[in-house]
């Protein structure tokens, strides 16, 4: 199942979004980044998506009070859904939440709907298989290899429990691990690799059987994944939590992480340094290569990974106004990082920081002023010497010299075909 639309109407804070999400030859699009300030309705476009493909059974530990998800003043929320079927069908899918509806109101509302999506479920859980996370995923505390989760205990649920609690635990890494290289022939390796791939620096060097621990080669030397720095774990846990539904629902395909999903992650950039930014994209595209992925983020280094037409932006017109959802024109990924933080989607006026931006404007109001007295004098001559002894970015370096001549080279060759 791909998503192709997603229609949401007073949902939360949201009074009307559509997401449309083909690619330019119509296909669903693989990738679709959703960027905008707090509280404009990021985490509810994910929430919509795993709350409409719950099926009846799961529904209930994701819903809460239906009304909860109505927006005020409005009577009624509705989450719509077009999507593609693995088979090629077009297929819609309807949600509807009233402001005074009980768990057996919003049944009774969408009883067409449900008994569509329970069918097509009751032949196999692998059907609109939906995977998702919330911002607060950490590793778990627990020992033992679990599908389980204190309020999430129906499979479906519990693929999508950290993005409707933070108290959600993630499948212990380890555990899986180790229990997918005792019930599954180079089951190893599928762990092995993906944490290779993923995590910089650090290499992993096997099990320690007798401890039952996950061993790495660091630069400090060979360590349990407990004693790992905050920030791979985090890492580590979350994707190994994803890997680890992904092998157990597709466990009978020899390669079940080229199966078909849909993969919700709320703020994708969370706890990676930059450089972990920019491959994060690169390895789930390359390790889910049959995945769709609608994920939220603030992160400029994230969003500079967008191809053309997979990157939207909420963003309020007025202080008061709900936020409304605009498309990005173009491919992120084909511009300098500079201009990409300077463009609408950022709203930044100025690539200095802002006490150097503040230190300009204050210059600026200085000089043209008919008349100062001798403390704004004083002020700025300070503000002058201070202005003149930062860096002078009109110099080029020698790196961008060497992009320049290399992008000439590029254009003339392509002149000369």
């Amino acid at each position: 199942m791909f998503l192709t639309r997603l229609t949401l109407e007073n949902l939360k804070s949201i009074e009307h979004l559509e997401l449309p999400m083909r690619d330019s030859d119509g296909d669903p699009r693989k990738w679709s980044f959703v960027l905008g300030n707090n509280g404009t309705g990021k985490s509810t476009i994910l929430k919509a998506v795993a709350l409409g493909f719950a099926g009846s059974e799961a529904l209930p530990e994701l819903l809460g009070q239906p009304s909860d998800w109505v927006r005020w003043g409005a009577d009624e929320a509705r989450i719509h859904a077009e999507f593609q079927t693995a088979d090629g069908q077009e297929r819609e899918l309807a949600l509807v939440l009233g402001k005074n509806d009980t768990l057996r109101d919003t049944y009774s509302r969408n009883e067409a709907g449900l008994e569509m999506l329970d069918d097509a479920l009751t032949h196999t859980n692998r059907n609109y298989f939906v995977v998702g996370y919330g911002v607060s995923r950490h590793p778990s505390s627990t020992e033992t290899f679990s599908k389980a989760s204190p309020g999430f205990s129906h499979p479906r649920s519990r693929n999508v429990a950290t993005l409707f609690s933070s108290d959600a635990p993630l499948i212990s890494l380890e555990s899986w691990a180790m229990d997918l290289d005792y019930r599954r022939e180079g089951g190893i390796d599928i762990v092995a690799g993906a944490l290779n791939d993923l995590l910089p620096d650090i290499e992993f060097a096997g099990i320690d059987k007798e401890r039952r621990e996950l061993m790495f080669d660091t630069p400090d030397g060979v360590t349990p994944f407990r004693l790992l720095s905050d920030g791979y774990r985090n890492v580590a846990a979350w994707t190994g939590d994803l890997l680890a539904q992904i092998t157990e629902v597709f466990d009978d395909l020899e390669r079940p992480l080229e199966a078909r999903g849909l993969l919700l992650v709320d703020e994708i950039g969370l706890h990676l340094h930059p450089t972990w930014q920019r491959r994060l994209v690169r390895f789930i595209s390359e390790r889910l290569p049959n995945f769709q992925v609608v994920t939220t983020t603030h992160s400029p280094i994230t969003v500079h990974q967008a191809g053309e037409g997979e990157l939207f932006f909420l963003r309020r017109e007025e202080p008061e106004a709900p936020a409304t959802l605009h498309p990005y024109e173009g491919a992120p990924r084909n511009l300098m990082l500079h201009q990409l933080l300077t463009s609408p989607v950022f709203e930044l006026t100025s690539l200095d920081s802002e006490p150097v931006e503040n230190m300009k404007t204050e210059y600026r109001t200085l000089r043209d002023q008919d008349n100062l007295s001798d403390s704004e004098q004083e002020r700025f001559d300070e503000l002058k010497t201070e202005l003149a002894d930062l860096p002078d970015w009109s110099d080029t370096t020698q790196e961008s010299q060497d992009l320049k001549a290399l992008l000439s080279e590029i254009q003339a060759e392509l002149d000369g075909r």
